[in-house]
């Protein structure tokens, strides 16, 4: 996953900032860079929580391009959005084919938010490399700024976790735990005319499941000392 940078641009409300750190300290993120921001009142600090530390290292600047500095790629952020191919500089992709395009890149990445009350303008989206817009409902479909912050982060912090994939069970092990089901059937004495479709259910609903290594040796052990059990209790 690239290094993310995100670039609040004019922003107006000091409470939105600071929720804005608070939602990056939750995912991860610690480099804010502020373009012409207000006043850094209590609110920013109060509402960052415990991403206090990102507002007291954000750097403020004047201009855009010291917001862009060292930006490998810059990527705005808009409620409005629109289908006409002609209007290009409104084609958004959403939130997670943004992180879908993204997440083996290397570099840094500007993830950049506009006014809350105006956006970015028309110019401001032309300097971006791609446009993100998240899907909402048409009765209120423009989202707080610190709201869309936190719903572009987690995606980016999902997708970082989902390359960590964990260690599957593999078809030696689904099928025998397939085997173990069959034989608790058979101890309980599962209804003969029930079995055959009951097994079916239990091998989709394993193939389904991708289940990890921990979680397979688990349900054999409950599934294995079931079956024991069963049987001690039948020879007494």
């Amino acid at each position: 996953m690239p290094e993310i940078v995100v670039v609040l641009v004019e922003p107006l409300i000091p409470g939105n900032i600071g929720s804005v750190a608070r939602s990056m300290s939750n995912f991860g993120l610690s480099e804010l860079r502020l373009y012409n921001p207000c006043y850094l009142g209590d609110d920013a600090y109060r509402f960052a929580k415990h991403g206090r530390f990102i507002i007291e290292n954000a750097k403020i600047v004047d201009s855009l391009d010291e917001a862009y500095e060292g930006l490998d790629l810059l990527v705005g952020t808009s409620g409005a959005k629109t289908d006409s191919q002609k209007k290009f500089l409104r084609q958004p992709v959403t939130p997670k084919e943004f992180t879908e395009h993204v997440k083996d890149m290397d570099g840094k990445i500007g993830l950049i938010f506009g006014r809350e009350d105006q956006g970015l303008s028309n110019d401001e989206l032309a300097r971006c490399d791609m446009l993100v817009n998240i899907p909402t409902h048409e009765i209120n479909p423009i989202m707080n700024l610190s709201q869309a912050a936190t719903v572009m982060f987690y995606e980016l912090y999902a997708a970082d976790k989902s390359s960590m994939k964990k260690l599957l069970a593999g078809e030696v092990e689904k099928e025998t735990l397939n085997d173990l089901f069959a034989e608790l059937l058979e101890d309980i004495k599962y209804s003969q005319h029930k079995k055959a479709k009951t097994k079916i259910m239990f091998r989709k609903i394993i193939a389904r499941a991708d289940l990890s290594e921990w979680e397979f040796h688990t349900l054999a052990g409950v599934y294995s000392r079931a079956s024991k059990s069963i049987k001690r209790l039948k020879k007494r």
